[in-house]
Protein backbone atom coordinates (compact mmCIF):
# COMPACT_ATOMS: atom_id res chain seq x y z
CA UNK A 1 0.00 0.00 0.00
CA UNK A 2 1.23 3.64 -0.83
CA UNK A 3 1.11 6.42 1.90
CA UNK A 4 1.45 10.29 1.33
CA UNK A 5 4.18 12.49 3.45
CA UNK A 6 6.24 15.23 3.85
CA UNK A 7 10.04 15.15 4.58
CA UNK A 8 10.72 16.50 8.28
CA UNK A 9 14.33 15.99 8.11
CA UNK A 10 17.16 15.63 5.34
CA UNK A 11 20.63 15.52 5.88
CA UNK A 12 21.76 16.26 1.99
CA UNK A 13 25.13 15.10 2.69
CA UNK A 14 24.90 11.79 3.90
CA UNK A 15 21.74 11.03 2.13
CA UNK A 16 18.97 10.10 4.25
CA UNK A 17 16.31 11.72 6.30
CA UNK A 18 12.96 11.37 7.76
CA UNK A 19 9.60 11.30 6.49
CA UNK A 20 6.15 10.98 8.26
CA UNK A 21 2.81 9.99 6.67
CA UNK A 22 -0.22 12.73 6.17
CA UNK A 23 -2.25 12.25 9.52
CA UNK A 24 0.27 10.52 11.39
CA UNK A 25 3.30 12.07 13.69
CA UNK A 26 5.21 8.73 13.57
CA UNK A 27 8.72 9.24 11.67
CA UNK A 28 9.67 6.89 8.84
CA UNK A 29 13.54 6.30 8.00
CA UNK A 30 14.12 7.54 3.79
CA UNK A 31 17.33 6.97 2.64
CA UNK A 32 17.69 8.63 -1.01
CA UNK A 33 18.57 4.98 -2.54
CA UNK A 34 14.58 4.42 -1.62
CA UNK A 35 13.42 7.25 -4.59
CA UNK A 36 12.80 4.83 -8.09
CA UNK A 37 13.33 8.00 -10.00
CA UNK A 38 16.69 10.10 -9.85
CA UNK A 39 14.76 13.54 -10.33
CA UNK A 40 16.84 15.36 -7.92
CA UNK A 41 17.59 15.03 -4.12
CA UNK A 42 14.85 15.56 -1.87
CA UNK A 43 14.59 18.89 0.23
CA UNK A 44 12.84 19.80 3.43
CA UNK A 45 9.51 20.08 2.98
CA UNK A 46 8.83 17.62 0.27
CA UNK A 47 6.21 15.81 -0.37
CA UNK A 48 6.52 11.99 -1.46
CA UNK A 49 4.44 8.78 -1.87
CA UNK A 50 6.46 5.75 -0.76
CA UNK A 51 5.71 2.17 0.73
CA UNK A 52 6.99 0.19 3.89
CA UNK A 53 8.84 -2.33 4.02
CA UNK A 54 11.70 -4.12 6.35
CA UNK A 55 15.76 -3.61 5.41
CA UNK A 56 17.60 -7.08 6.21
CA UNK A 57 17.96 -6.66 9.92
CA UNK A 58 14.12 -6.37 10.08
CA UNK A 59 13.38 -2.63 10.73
CA UNK A 60 10.63 -0.49 8.86
CA UNK A 61 11.85 2.41 6.43
CA UNK A 62 10.34 4.10 3.62
CA UNK A 63 11.15 2.08 -0.03
CA UNK A 64 9.84 3.07 -3.66
CA UNK A 65 9.56 6.46 -2.64
CA UNK A 66 8.54 9.08 -5.75
CA UNK A 67 7.84 12.84 -5.28
CA UNK A 68 4.55 14.19 -5.95
CA UNK A 69 5.44 18.10 -6.80
CA UNK A 70 8.07 19.10 -8.01
CA UNK A 71 9.98 20.33 -4.62
CA UNK A 72 13.54 18.87 -5.45
CA UNK A 73 16.86 20.58 -4.86
CA UNK A 74 17.43 20.28 -8.85
CA UNK A 75 14.40 21.58 -9.57
CA UNK A 76 14.52 24.27 -6.49
CA UNK A 77 18.12 25.46 -7.81
CA UNK A 78 16.55 25.79 -11.20
CA UNK A 79 13.74 28.07 -10.82
CA UNK A 80 15.80 29.95 -8.34
CA UNK A 81 18.27 30.84 -11.28
CA UNK A 82 15.38 30.97 -13.95
CA UNK A 83 13.99 33.97 -11.68
CA UNK A 84 17.15 35.60 -11.19
CA UNK A 85 17.62 35.81 -14.99
CA UNK A 86 14.03 37.01 -15.24
CA UNK A 87 14.38 39.32 -12.59
CA UNK A 88 18.10 40.96 -13.87
CA UNK A 89 16.12 41.21 -16.94
CA UNK A 90 13.67 43.32 -15.67
CA UNK A 91 15.46 45.25 -13.75
CA UNK A 92 17.10 46.62 -16.61
CA UNK A 93 14.51 47.33 -18.46
CA UNK A 94 13.56 49.59 -15.82
CA UNK A 95 16.49 51.29 -15.79
CA UNK A 96 16.83 51.59 -19.09
CA UNK A 97 13.52 53.50 -19.51
CA UNK A 98 13.55 55.30 -16.82
CA UNK A 99 16.86 56.79 -17.73
CA UNK A 100 15.77 57.59 -21.06
CA UNK A 101 12.52 59.62 -19.52
CA UNK A 102 14.47 61.03 -16.70
CA UNK A 103 17.45 62.25 -19.17
CA UNK A 104 14.89 64.08 -21.50
CA UNK A 105 15.04 67.65 -20.16
CA UNK A 106 11.24 67.66 -22.09
CA UNK A 107 9.77 64.37 -20.35
CA UNK A 108 6.88 65.62 -18.46
CA UNK A 109 7.94 63.13 -15.62
CA UNK A 110 11.33 64.75 -15.08
CA UNK A 111 9.77 68.27 -15.30
CA UNK A 112 6.97 67.91 -13.14
CA UNK A 113 9.53 66.17 -10.83
CA UNK A 114 12.09 68.24 -10.41
CA UNK A 115 9.39 71.29 -9.68
CA UNK A 116 8.06 69.23 -6.90
CA UNK A 117 11.67 69.00 -5.82
CA UNK A 118 11.91 72.89 -5.93
CA UNK A 119 8.26 73.35 -4.46
CA UNK A 120 9.41 71.10 -1.31
CA UNK A 121 12.50 73.28 -0.92
CA UNK A 122 10.98 76.45 -1.57
CA UNK A 123 8.70 74.97 1.72
CA UNK A 124 11.09 74.54 3.75
CA UNK A 125 12.91 77.26 2.90
CA UNK A 126 10.09 80.12 2.71
CA UNK A 127 6.92 78.28 5.38
CA UNK A 128 5.02 82.21 4.38
CA UNK A 129 2.02 80.10 2.80
CA UNK A 130 -1.22 79.65 5.27
CA UNK A 131 -4.32 77.96 4.46
CA UNK A 132 -7.19 80.12 4.01
CA UNK A 133 -10.56 78.52 2.57
CA UNK A 134 -10.48 81.11 -0.46
CA UNK A 135 -7.36 79.09 -1.74
CA UNK A 136 -9.68 76.31 -2.53
CA UNK A 137 -8.34 75.76 -6.03
CA UNK A 138 -5.45 75.90 -8.76
CA UNK A 139 -6.46 79.01 -10.22
CA UNK A 140 -5.97 81.03 -6.47
CA UNK A 141 -2.62 79.67 -6.28
CA UNK A 142 0.56 81.70 -7.52
CA UNK A 143 2.97 79.14 -7.26
CA UNK A 144 3.88 75.37 -7.61
CA UNK A 145 5.41 75.60 -3.90
CA UNK A 146 1.93 77.31 -2.99
CA UNK A 147 -0.42 74.64 -4.72
CA UNK A 148 2.30 71.89 -2.86
CA UNK A 149 1.55 73.37 0.27
CA UNK A 150 -2.17 74.00 0.06
CA UNK A 151 -2.40 69.90 -1.20
CA UNK A 152 -0.26 68.63 2.16
CA UNK A 153 -1.12 71.12 4.55
CA UNK A 154 -4.91 72.23 4.11
CA UNK A 155 -6.55 69.14 2.30
CA UNK A 156 -7.75 71.16 -0.30
CA UNK A 157 -9.32 68.57 -2.69
CA UNK A 158 -9.27 68.34 -6.76
CA UNK A 159 -5.64 69.92 -6.92
CA UNK A 160 -4.61 66.99 -8.36
CA UNK A 161 -6.08 65.64 -11.49
CA UNK A 162 -4.61 62.73 -12.28
CA UNK A 163 -3.68 61.88 -8.39
CA UNK A 164 0.11 61.35 -8.91
CA UNK A 165 1.09 63.13 -6.08
CA UNK A 166 1.89 66.52 -8.27
CA UNK A 167 -1.17 69.60 -7.65
CA UNK A 168 -2.10 72.12 -10.45
CA UNK A 169 0.04 70.56 -13.30
CA UNK A 170 -1.49 72.33 -16.04
CA UNK A 171 -0.93 75.69 -14.52
CA UNK A 172 1.98 75.41 -12.29
CA UNK A 173 3.59 72.36 -11.73
CA UNK A 174 4.27 71.17 -15.24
Amino acid sequence: MRLQGRIIEWNDERGFGFVVQNGASARMFLHVSAFRKRAGRPLLGSLITYEIRRDEKGRLRAANAEFVGTKTSRNSSAGAFLSAIVGLALLLVLGYVGHVRLSNPTSTISASAYKIVSARDALNSQPEFQCKPEKNSCSKMASCAEALFHQEQCSVPDMDGDRDGIPCEQQWCN
